[in-house]
């Protein structure tokens, strides 16, 4: 059907695009004309667009053949009239008042329009999404399935699909039992389903470790997660497989190794201590901190100040920032104080680096040498000993036999001399110093032949008793109070009595010249039960030892006095022999005090040998 458009304003733009649009082809309409006195108006330019007869004047837009349709857009109900009067009765007219049905079409028509390609456009987002979605899902190097709250699949990644070996196609729609049936990590129907239940009631993720037995050991953290719908119930689980079989064994292989380590500290003997750069301890062994009477945690997260002794503390913190100034392992020679006791140690500390190798701290493994210098300085001592002992036998011997010549003649010239002769005095003189010589040189032999002990089970209060019972009658001690103490029940030794006694009255006479024949002399016998050491002391109340002549008195020839210097000499070397040895301290009297350390001896020990 033919018609034209009489008014090009914007219901006519809209008829155009209605019929172009094809929205309304059942009505067969075809539009050939369109009339306006505006040539500029919205429906006039559109119809040119489309090729369209344009008029000014509706009269000759009606001439056109085969016209069998007007639409009336201008609004003016004269012209309506004046329209209707005019046409010819073939000519249908579609008023203003009607046209408006076709615009309102229009607006419908595109409104559908950009609804349709709201959802087309939402659909391409939701479908790019879904395929983001399952691009992630199926990503994930985790086993992973969705299943509904019945434990039927509705969703299983890539790598799940792989592991049982079965299409997704295919295992959506079984249930997660089924599934996994085939698989040591099978989940066990009535446990999965208590767990479900136990998401639905707290809306919380659950965890487990699932365990395959060996030979194929394996390690699985599982977790099942809620999957809410909008109105915030629990719609479907998320279940995921995280293999963690590495993890165990790295875990358990990192475990072992600080096992290792943990023992090698807390048994080594040796000091071993760690510390972070603020100075806090962050590992202590025991051994450190039994020296200190505290206990390994006493230590950790506290500096020396807070637990060592000042002058200690002053030492480690020195060391410490040498070590980590130079970035180099340094070894010290350290003095420690241990239950009033001085013990000297060997320290190694060297800085602590982490895996780039920057510096973190300081490490410290010191070893106590106190035992290694006192075997040194015995060792040292006793070599003095020996050579000075085969010096002093050629020297002895050599003369000896002079001495015992002069001897004889003076004593033949004293005999043969007046009793007012003047000279008797020097002979006398004469005879007193070779006899001097002559004790000095069976000193020197008595040094030289350093005799074997003939060792035997006895008392040793018996050999101290016998002693004194020796001083006793000597002019010496005539001022000399002499108090005696001795433990019972003390144990026997294993030893030559004689060559103790002679130890014992050695430190007897000394103490006597030192208190130069008046004072107080206190003989004592105990037993130390810890170490099953038999000690004998002599303590006098004399001006004591000077601290630095403390460690010369043991060598021979040494003496603050006009004497060989060779009692102590050969005490030391009598003890030494007998697997003991002597100590020498100031007495709280302020007088010296000797002791003979010697083992005790125990029947017992000789079934066991």
């Amino acid at each position: 059907m033919k018609g034209i458009i009489i008014g090009g304003g914007k219901g006519c733009l809209a008829i155009l695009k209605l019929i172009q649009g094809k929205q309304i082809k059942e009505l067969n309409i075809e539009v050939v004309a369109v009339v306006d006195i505006n040539p500029n108006a919205e429906g006039v330019q559109y119809a040119r667009e489309l090729g369209l007869m344009i008029f000014q004047d509706y009269r000759k837009a009606l001439e056109i053949p085969g016209v069998e349709l007007v639409i009336e857009l201008t609004g003016n109900d004269d012209f309506v009239k004046q329209l209707k009067k005019e046409l010819s009765p073939e000519i249908k007219l579609i008023e203003h008042s009607i046209a408006h049905i076709f615009w309102d079409l229009m607006f419908a028509y595109e409104e559908l329009d950009n609804k349709i390609q709201s959802l087309e456009k939402l659909e391409r987002i939701i479908e790019d999404d879904n395929f983001f979605l399952k691009s992630i899902f199926d990503s994930l190097q985790d086993l992973t399935v969705v299943m509904d709250l019945d434990q039927t699949i509705t969703r299983a990644n890539r790598a799940f699909c792989e592991f049982v070996g079965i299409e997704e196609d295919k295992i959506i729609g079984q249930k997660c039992f089924e599934v996994l049936n085939i698989a040591d990590i099978n989940c066990d129907k009535k446990g999965l389903q208590e767990i479900i239940d136990y998401i639905c009631e707290t809306k919380k993720p659950h965890m487990m470790i699932h365990t395959t037995p060996p030979p194929n050991e394996t390690y699985w953290e599982v977790t099942r997660s809620p999957i809410f719908d909008s109105k915030g119930n629990v719609r479907f689980i998320l279940s995921n497989w995280h293999r963690i079989t590495e993890l165990v064994y790295l875990k358990r292989e990192v475990e072992s190794l600080e096992q290792k380590l943990k023992s090698f500290i807390n048994n080594a003997q040796d000091w071993i201590s760690m510390k972070n750069l603020n100075g806090q301890y962050i590992l202590v062994n025991p051994v450190i901190a039994k020296a200190f009477n505290l206990k390994p945690e006493d230590f950790i997260g506290r500096t020396p100040e807070e637990v060592l002794p000042a002058p200690i503390a002053k030492t480690v913190r020195m060391h410490d920032a040498e070590v980590l100034r130079t970035g180099k392992p340094r070894m010290y020679n350290e003095t420690v104080t241990i239950n009033g006791e001085e013990h000297h140690f060997r320290m190694l500390r060297f800085p602590l680096t982490d895996y780039s190798g920057k510096i973190i701290g300081t490490c410290t493994i010191g070893r106590d040498a106190t035992n290694e210098i006192q075997l040194m300085e015995k060792l040292i001592q006793s070599e003095k000993l020996a050579a000075l002992g085969k010096l002093a036998a050629g020297v002895a011997h050599e003369i000896n036999n002079p001495l015992t010549g002069i001897l004889s003649y003076a004593e033949s010239i004293l005999d043969e001399l007046e009793s007012d002769s003047p000279l008797q005095d020097d002979i006398k003189i004469i005879i007193r110093e070779t006899l001097r010589c002559r004790d000095i040189v069976r000193n020197l032999l008595d040094f030289a032949k350093q005799y074997t002990p003939r060792l035997e089970i006895v008392d040793p209060n018996l050999i101290i008793r016998q002693a004194l019972e020796l001083v006793h009658r000597l002019p010496q001690f005539k001022d000399i109070e002499i108090n005696v103490f001795l433990e019972e029940r003390i144990p026997k030794i294993k030893a030559d009595a004689k060559q103790i006694q002679q130890v014992i009255l050695n430190f007897l006479i000394n103490a006597a010249d030192a208190m130069k024949y008046k004072g107080k002399i206190t003989v004592s016998s105990e037993y130390y039960r810890q170490q099953k050491k038999c000690i004998i002391s002599v303590e006098d109340t004399g001006p004591g030892i000077p601290e630095n002549l403390m460690d010369k008195i043991f060598e021979p020839f040494f003496s603050t006095k006009s004497t060989s210097g060779l009692g102590l000499a050969v005490s030391w070397g009598i003890v030494e022999r007998h697997h003991g040895t002597i100590e020498v301290d100031t007495a709280p009297s302020g007088g010296a005090i000797f002791k003979i350390v010697l083992p005790a001896f125990f029947e017992s020990e000789v079934q066991q040998n």
